[in-house]
């Protein structure tokens, strides 16, 4: 992924909130017949392998199954908060000469997946349904499927591990605009993407220029 010093992420927790956060990513893996594309939530475990390693599922009725039993090369991509930054919110110094950009942040997670049996698939499910329902009015739980529930479920689903091999972040957030205009668009930001404005205005609270 092409980008510069000055888009690092201040940390590697930062790094994995964004994909705790986000949960959802683009999933791509490279074929004998080209690229497969699947769509897919994750579970992040932060403590396993260098990286962290993680875990997702899939349809086993989906082409890109095989391609995850067979360990082919794999990136997971996660996008964190972006959005279009106008030259409108520049200040005119004496005129408004910086081009329109797009801010964003992603994270590559890089690795070969390794497929999980019944149990490890049946495991992982739990945490996915544990960590998506956490701190919601009335959770669902598992268990209300019935008896039953899960293994009717189990043989039409593959689950995998994925271990970050290589990963790679980038958070453009106006670092390396001038430092008037970058401040121009967090201003007009924080009315309408506080999100946002706020990872702006972290990524630039060094700026002495």
């Amino acid at each position: 992924m092409y980008s510069k010093p000055e888009y690092e992420p201040l940390s590697r927790d930062q790094v994995f909130g964004l994909i705790e956060t986000a949960a959802f990513a683009t999933v791509v893996t490279a074929g004998p017949q080209g690229l497969a594309v699947s769509h897919l939530p994750f579970v992040l475990d932060r403590a396993r392998g260098e990286n962290g390693t993680l875990v997702s599922h899939l349809a086993r009725a989906n082409p890109h199954s095989a391609l995850i039993a067979e360990g082919r090369e794999t990136v997971a991509v996660f996008h964190g908060p972006h959005g279009y930054i106008s030259s409108s919110w520049y200040p005119r110094n004496p005129v408004r000469d910086s081009a329109p950009t797009w801010n964003f942040a992603v994270v590559h997670c890089h690795g070969h997946p390794v497929p999980l049996d019944d149990h490890g698939t049946a495991r992982h499910l739990l945490q996915l349904v544990d960590v998506l329902e956490k701190d919601r009015d009335d959770r669902w739980r598992m268990r209300e499927l019935g008896p039953g529930g899960m293994e009717r479920r189990i043989p039409h689903i593959i689950g995998f591990d994925l271990p970050i091999e290589r990963l790679e972040a980038k958070f453009k957030m106006g670092q390396d605009e001038r430092r008037y205009d970058t401040s121009g668009a967090i201003d007009a930001l924080e009315q309408n993407d506080p999100v946002l404005a706020a990872m702006m205005k972290a990524h630039n609270a060094h700026r002495t220029d």
